[in-house]
């Protein structure tokens, strides 16, 4: 255990998948899923989800829009290539 806030680092190294074998996935297809309500889990309406929770966000807004162009480069695909690949350098993006 941890006081917090903590940082907690994995490294993809910690370990390979495992992956399900032919009859790990058919017995997983007919395995039954238990579906509860709030009734079943002695909860009201107002006890989950954004009216439940202990967080509470002052506002969510998109952001601003921004104004975007488009430019279709015709011509046969050797051709359109390295217009793609000048203009792609101009902008330093490659």
């Amino acid at each position: 255990s941890s006081s917090l806030p903590a940082v907690l680092s994995v490294l993809k190294e910690i370990g390979e998948p495992r992956y399900p074998s032919f009859m790990g996935i058919r017995k997983a297809s007919r395995a039954k899923i238990p579906e509860w309500g709030l009734a079943d889990l002695g909860l009201s309406a107002d006890e989950v989800g954004a009216a439940g929770s202990q967080v509470q966000w002052p506002e969510v807004t998109l952001p601003p829009a921004t104004e975007t162009t488009l430019e279709l480069i015709e011509g046969e695909p050797e051709e359109a290539a390295k217009i793609l690949a000048d203009k792609l350098l101009a902008e330093k993006v490659i």
